[in-house]
């Protein structure tokens, strides 16, 4: 006959195999709960959906609480569980010729096999399965529990989320250079003729299209072509004509302070006016995006908003320079040329297949393309350097003079030419393995 202590083990276990129940449907729960539903909970007043939101808002800290609740409740239903087999079973040693199998064999089997049963049955599956049609009421229901439960495992939440972040970003960065190789390699391999070149360049500009922002292909502030907003209407067509381009920001005093873009296509019906017609109502209002949004995300403003030019912004919110529609589509398809555009030779000229005169604005982007370079090629010299001259001056770690060479790897750079302390155009050439 079970003993009072059995019998009072039993009821302990059974509710630990229900507490483990609630911890593993709240899991489900809290994570099933969809964006749209987080905005409607965003939006009530009720005390318990705030009290969710504010569960759901640190995911990881709430994700961290249920493991951590539900291991010391599994571990709790082992340990009573062990008590009970071997107070109600009692097995003994087993002879089988000279090889003695342990009764403590048997207790651990039995124990295993029951546990497992009653865990993943009433303990994982059947909650899980419910939890999975009632979310909402699940959460809702939890959500006081786990606030609490959060700020007891505050300190142990704390050290996990930290440590599991660090060694997430490592594998994350590990694995997505590793894919992106492997893709390259694949796409280099079904190559079968010359031909398939542009079709290879597509396919790996694809590739790396999600990695690129905005700051890597936009044209340097230096390079921007902006308009005065003080100008008359004569001193603007003028620059229009020079220029050549079918949309100019417009500023106030300076660059940083863009106050519109002019579309040149307005100017079409008021090409008559006097030099005193007042232009400035024309401009339209800016699109800006910082430094570090990813190009796939632009393009989507671009079609979200049917505009084709926005000004990139760095963190202090001046004007490091500006993205086009057209700059994001050659990073897939290639250069996309028109009568305005100037050669590609004006940047990277090739004389042979180890010698090229470069530009020092020329992206570094554009740089690793025209080499056949990885894009990253240069990631740990490069720092916040996005041209050529921008990295040798981070390789030589001052502003160097003409005459003067820079060595990296296999690459040898002799600085051609410098002007008002920048780097105008530089010669490499490709060598040995560095």
């Amino acid at each position: 006959m079970p003993t009072p202590g059995v019998l009072i083990s039993c009821v302990i276990g059974f509710l630990l195999v229900f507490c483990s129940g609630l911890m593993s449907g709240s899991e489900i729960a809290f994570f099933s709960i969809t964006h749209v539903e987080r905005d409607e909970l965003r939006e009530s007043e009720d005390a318990t959906d705030k009290r969710l939101i504010k569960l759901l808002d640190k995911p990881r800290y709430l994700l961290s609480t249920i493991l951590i609740g539900n291991n010391i409740v599994n571990i709790g239903v082992i340990v009573i569980s062990y008590f009970i087999i071997t107070s109600l079973f009692n097995f003994r040693d087993i002879t089988i010729g000279s090889f003695i199998i342990p009764k403590s064999v048997f207790d651990f089997l039995v124990n295993v096999l029951i546990v497992t049963f009653f865990l993943v049955l009433f303990g994982e599956a059947i909650p899980k399965v419910y939890a999975s049609h009632n979310k909402m009421k699940i959460a809702k229901a939890m959500s006081s529990f786990f606030v609490i439960l959060n700020r007891i495992f505050y300190p142990l939440n704390y050290v996990l989320v930290s440590s599991t972040s660090v060694i997430e970003r490592r594998i994350k960065r590990h694995n997505a250079e590793m894919d992106i190789e492997e893709i390259n390699k694949a796409i280099e391999i079904t190559v079968e003729n010359q031909e398939s070149g542009n079709d290879v360049k597509m396919l790996k500009g694809i590739v790396h299209f999600g990695n690129l922002t905005v700051k890597q292909i936009m044209r340097q502030r230096m390079e921007v072509a902006a308009a005065d907003i003080t100008w008359d209407y004569e001193e603007l067509l003028n620059y229009v004509r020079d220029q050549g381009y079918s949309r100019i920001p417009v500023y106030s005093e300076n660059i940083d302070q863009i106050q519109g873009v002019l579309y040149i296509k307005d100017l079409l019906e008021h090409i008559n006016q006097s030099k005193t017609f007042g232009w400035q109502k024309l401009i339209r209002d800016p699109l800006h995006a910082p430094e570090t949004k990813k190009i796939d995300d632009m393009l989507r403003e671009f079609q979200e908003t049917r505009t084709h030019l926005a000004i990139v912004v760095d963190e202090f919110g001046g004007t490091s320079g500006i993205v086009t529609l057209e700059d994001i589509v050659e990073e897939v398809i290639g250069d996309i040329k028109d009568e305005f555009d100037e050669s590609t030779d004006t940047n990277i000229r090739k004389l042979n297949d180890d010698t090229y005169i470069i530009e020092g604005a020329t992206p570094l982007n554009d740089f690793t393309k025209a080499l056949n370079l990885q894009a990253d090629h240069f990631e740990d010299v490069r720092e916040d350097s996005e041209t050529v001259a921008g990295l040798l001056l981070e390789l030589r770690g001052r502003i160097p003079k003409a005459g003067d060479e820079i060595v990296y790897e296999q690459f040898s750079f002799r600085v051609l030419s410098v002007k008002n302390n920048r780097i105008e155009k530089v010669k490499l050439e490709i060598g040995g393995e560095g």
